[in-house]
């Protein structure tokens, strides 16, 4: 054979080689996304059993599906919020091949829409009870309608409300769990409630009767109580937040799952902690949760999750759909007046709001500043709850991103109290899941320093171009969640009240009529230095 012959040859080899490594390369990596090696264990014999729990979270009354460009997540995205037609249709599609599969919800899911506000969440109750829920969590937002209204909501549910650590007058208010049979197993369920609900709620309770107590001890007895009555697998359905729940299960052994809810996360992989698996489906109905859990021996040995969104609107379960259409029927109605424009796209994504200036925050605040009277204006970024699209704007429109029952309220203050409030609001600062409390401002400009340690953060306050002076009394629109304490702000409760204007809704309403058009920019008004931790 010629030189030229075994270089051809030997070439031809090499390249046969090389698209054997390539076959095989893509032969594992098809394996590795496509193959459950839990499936493959089970079928083998390693796993005694499996078992699938679907869960749910902060649904805030997203009754209809919505693909809402300037969502939650981003401003840019398009955010499918699916409505819960549709999340029954992905339920129902999932127990068709696994009838034994519990539906549990993470709390929060009663109040945040127009149409949860119509006769306060009654089309939500009955979209509920098609749901097919097991139990679901108490979450802060739930008792948003007043606790009356809750305890209403809760005889009218055909599942139970669980929360082990919410009283009222000194006795349970809520199931602490249950049991459910899956399976085969049994599976011990069990609720707790965030214990800052009382300055987490839109709606305050002044009697005083209503106590939320540390979730740590109450675990541990409830986990105790499960494993006496020999629970397979203890469950928490939580509304605590997931960075609370990470604590408590390395305080309380014996949690084998968390189904999160409150921070609103959208969890795409389990996080393992001790010996637990920690997980959170999102929120306003944009996702359905799938955990499944493996068994060896008679204990949880591993889990699978996976999260499910579509926009197949062929999947919607009529029945529930009925109960969306009518209840967004009546929302539009009540909402269907035009009240102008936006010629920009308006920012409410959550962690916006919550950590630095945006447009629909400074609209909104300036609005509040205006019709208030007033020489400043503060409002907490949790107030807002979702993006506008640019065009139109009806008062269903209006009111979407400012969902709650807070009206605007007018007060006087020392100007101290205003560098009080804002350092109270960046405490949290970066973390804009949960620091609803954040200041957004109108009347004045702020900064201050990420880099330094809570408390100490206000670089400087300034109006009209001068440090804001600490002595003066200044009026100040506010809304009555601040003044009632929430976030727990102190600084407004025993301010002088000079007037109580419309809710918030209303207030920006009659701002953007005003303008016909409004195209608000940010201005700088508040400005961040030093953001190492960003």
């Amino acid at each position: 054979m010629g030189d030229q012959a075994r270089t051809a040859s030997t070439r031809s080899y090499r390249n046969l080689i090389a698209f054997a490594v390539l076959l095989l390369a893509a032969a594992g990596y098809l394996l590795y996304r496509f193959v459950d090696f839990n499936e493959v264990k089970l079928a083998a014999g390693y796993y005694d059993k499996k078992i699938t729990i679907l869960s749910t979270a902060d649904i805030h009354g997203h009754l209809v599906y919505d693909e809402a460009n300037g969502g939650y997540y981003t401003l840019d995205e398009v955010n499918v919020e699916m409505g819960m037609p549709l999340m029954k249709g992905i339920v129902d599609r999932i127990r068709a091949k696994h009838p034994d599969a519990l539906l549990l919800d993470s709390g929060d899911m009663f109040h945040g829409t127009n149409e949860a506000n119509v006769d306060k969440a009654q089309g939500v109750l009955e979209a509920a009870n098609l749901m097919g829920f097991d139990a679901m969590a108490a979450g802060n937002h739930d008792f948003d309608f007043g606790f009356e209204r809750l305890l209403e909501i809760k005889s009218g549910l055909n599942f139970p409300i669980l929360s082990a650590n919410t009283y009222f007058n000194g006795e349970p208010a809520f199931q602490d769990y249950i049991i459910k049979e899956s399976g085969g197993l049994k599976i011990g369920i069990f609720g707790l409630t965030v214990p800052e609900s009382l300055s987490n709620m839109n709606v305050f309770d002044k009697s005083g009767k209503i106590e939320f107590q540390d979730p740590t001890p109450i675990a541990e007895k409830i986990v105790a109580k499960l494993r006496e009555e020999k629970a397979d697998a203890i469950v928490l359905v939580s509304h605590l937040g997931d960075d609370r729940d990470k604590e408590l299960v390395l305080k309380v052994p014996g949690i084998d799952l968390v189904l999160s809810g409150h921070h609103h996360w959208l969890y795409k992989k389990p996080d393992r902690v001790g010996d637990s698996y920690v997980v959170e489906a999102g929120s306003y109905s944009t996702h359905v949760g799938e955990a499944v859990l493996y068994f060896r021996d008679g204990k949880v040995a591993n889990m699978s999750w996976q999260v499910h969104q579509t926009k197949n609107r062929s999947l919607e379960n009529k029945e529930v759909l009925a109960v969306a259409d009518k209840y967004y029927a009546l929302a539009l109605e009540a909402g269907k007046r035009v009240v102008g424009s936006t010629a920009v796209a308006l920012d409410g994504t959550r962690t916006h709001v919550r950590t630095q200036e945006t447009n629909l925050a400074d609209a909104l605040a300036d609005a509040m500043r205006e019709q208030g009277k007033a020489d400043i204006a503060l409002l907490n970024g949790g107030a807002i709850r979702e993006s506008v699209p640019e065009g139109r704007l009806r008062l269903y429109d209006v009111t979407r991103p400012l969902p709650f029952v807070n009206s605007l309220v007018t007060v006087e203050v020392k100007g101290e109290k205003i560098y009080e409030a804002l350092e109270r609001g960046v405490r949290a600062w970066p973390f804009g899941s949960s620091n609803g409390g954040f200041l957004q401002v109108s009347g004045i400009e702020y900064r201050f320093d990420g880099s330094k340690p809570a408390g100490k953060r206000i670089v400087s306050v300034t109006k009209d171009g001068r440090p804001l002076d600490r002595n003066a009394i200044y009026k100040v629109a506010v809304n009555d969640y601040l003044v009632n304490g929430g976030d727990n702000f102190e600084e407004f409760k025993d301010a002088k009240q000079l007037a109580k204007g419309d809710l918030l809704s209303a207030v920006f309403a009659k701002y953007i009529e005003s303008k016909g058009v409004i195209k608000p920019v940010t201005d700088g008004r508040i400005e961040i230095v030093n953001a190492r931790y960003e």
